[in-house]
């Protein structure tokens, strides 16, 4: 899919921050259109972790909270120097912001309008145009903090998280393989849908527990594109054993459009809202050389439970105990062998085919029935 002719014009992002049961049968199938819950908690860690996101010795924060503190005495506003550094190194630290973008953020809590802070554009206008499976080594190899580069991609997925200072979050593919974007809110993009294809300019790259990634700031381009590339597709797969199974019956907000599992009817979105009931696993899936967390909305979870939403359901209400009911739920899958197959968003395969099978999965044609299960789409969505 294309970016909208409408959207071909180069946008050039601007410097000033803005603000159940039944007999589990032998091998069950299904796919269905997931439903991604953004996942706003691991989401939140990541931007708003205690512990430092990277450290940049590299940076004076002294010498750059001087020369803002002076920037800022010139508009008629004065703040402590150290009350600068604080806010800075924070930015870049916890928030991971590159050193403009935590200026930028430090000047616009102490003036009304930070436009005329002085602040160098970050990288470059002649960076190397490079494929996603090259980030690893040229972040590595960066002399400073980043590596400053452009890259043509097709953005697979997009979501958002619960942190004032991310816009959006997106996993992006092209020819050679997959990685992360962050769009800075600061950085005034516009907004990425799935299969749009774009042309990223001067966005930095980033390495956060061993994921790779690329950010959008006020000193990137994001330019629509109208060729199609050949990128690789969004589905990690898994063939292994369960180990590990949660949940089960679950509270989303009742919210129009809202998906968000909650605790104690509080969302984070929406603040204390009706709740309605709703089947999710999150299971964890072995394979004998690493183990993977898998997440089943409905569909996936009642084929693979061999129980419906009703039936479990039902348990509920024999039981009167929630947990009681999840834990009869997670031993009908425990020790199960699967095939699961779906996008991966921040570590957990959100599983859109699903085999379960009491035969081992070697004397099953997996990828067979994978796509039965794909063609059988249309029909189960228009039953």
């Amino acid at each position: 899919m294309n970016g909208p002719e409408a959207r071909t014009e180069q946008h050039r992002v601007p410097s000033v921050l803005r603000r159940q049961q039944r007999p589990v049968s032998p091998a069950c199938t299904v796919r269905s259109a997931a439903i991604f819950e953004s996942p706003s908690r691991n989401g939140e860690k990541e931007a708003k972790s205690l512990t430092p996101h990277t450290t940049m010795s590299d940076i004076d924060y002294i010498q750059t909270a001087e020369s803002l503190q002076t920037e800022l005495e010139e508009d008629g506003v004065e703040v402590d120097v150290d009350t600068l550094i604080e806010g800075i190194q924070e930015g870049v630290e916890v928030y991971a912001l590159d050193l403009s973008e935590a200026v930028r953020t430090v000047a616009s809590r102490h003036s009304p309008d930070d436009s005329s802070v002085s602040v160098p554009q970050l990288g470059g206008e002649d960076n190397e145009q490079v494929a996603l499976d090259e980030i690893p080594e040229l972040h590595e190899n960066a002399d400073n903090e980043s590596a400053w580069v452009d890259a043509v991609v097709e953005i697979l997925s997009t979501w958002t998280i619960d942190a004032d200072s991310v816009a959006q979050k997106a996993q992006i593919a092209d020819e050679s393989g997959k990685a992360e974007l962050t769009v800075w809110a600061s950085a005034d993009a516009p907004t990425l849908s799935e299969g749009d294809i774009v042309q990223l300019g001067n966005v930095p790259t980033d390495e956060y527990n061993g994921t790779y990634s690329l950010k959008v700031t006020s000193d990137s381009t994001v330019e629509f594109q109208e060729e199609d590339i050949n990128a690789v597709d969004n589905l990690e797969h898994i063939d292994g054993r369960v180990v590990q199974a949660r949940e089960g019956i679950v509270d989303r907000c009742s919210d129009d459009d809202c998906t968000r599992v909650i605790d104690n009817g509080h969302c984070p979105d929406h603040g204390s809202v009706e709740t309605e009931k709703d089947l999710r696993l999150k299971l964890t899936v072995d394979d004998g050389q690493a183990a993977e967390d898998v997440v089943l909305q409905r569909p996936e979870a009642e084929a693979a439970l061999g129980v419906t939403f009703e039936d479990a359901m039902s348990i509920l209400n024999d039981t009167l105990d929630v947990e009681e009911t999840n834990s009869e739920l997670s031993e009908v899958i425990i020790g199960k062998r699967v095939s699961v197959a779906g996008p991966e968003i921040y570590g957990s395969i959100q599983a859109e085919e699903v085999v379960v099978a009491d035969a081992p999965l070697d004397d099953i044609d997996v990828d067979g029935m994978l796509v039965e299960a794909r063609e059988a789409r249309p029909a189960a969505l228009s039953e």
